[in-house]
C-alpha cells in the first residue's frame, strides 16, 4: 500500500495537466464557455480515483491478489500514463498538430 500513497502525488500531477490543458483547449482554442459543472465534475473523477486506488491497495495487501498478475503498482502505472498521455492530446489540440 505504501508504494501507491507514494505515487499518488504523480498521479495527481498528471490529472492536474490534464484537467488544465483540456480547460485551455476548450476555453482558449475552441472559445467554450467556462462550465463550473464540468470542472467539478473532472475533480470528483480525479477524487473518486484516488479513493479506488487506495481501496484497490488494501485489497491487494489484504488478499494477496498479486498472484494474478495485476499488481497495485501496475494498475497505478497505468493511470498515470492515461491521463499523461489525455494531456499530451490536449497539448497537441493546442499547439495545432493533427492528431489521428
Amino acid at each position: 500500500m505504501s508504494e501507491i500513497i507514494q505515487m499518488l502525488p504523480v498521479l495527481a500531477v498528471a490529472v492536474g495537466i490534464n484537467i488544465a490543458t483540456g480547460m485551455y483547449y476548450s476555453i482558449g482554442t475552441k472559445k467554450i464557455h467556462f462550465n463550473l459543472s464540468t470542472l467539478i465534475t473532472g475533480i470528483a473523477k480525479a477524487l473518486t480515483v484516488t479513493v479506488a486506488f487506495i481501496g484497490s491497495a488494501f485489497c491487494f495487501e489484504a488478499a494477496d491478489l498479486s498472484s494474478t498478475g495485476i499488481t497495485p503498482s501496475f494498475a497505478m502505472s497505468s493511470a498515470i500514463l492515461l491521463y499523461v498521455g489525455k494531456a499530451l492530446k490536449s497539448l497537441g489540440k493546442i499547439l495545432g498538430i493533427k492528431i489521428e
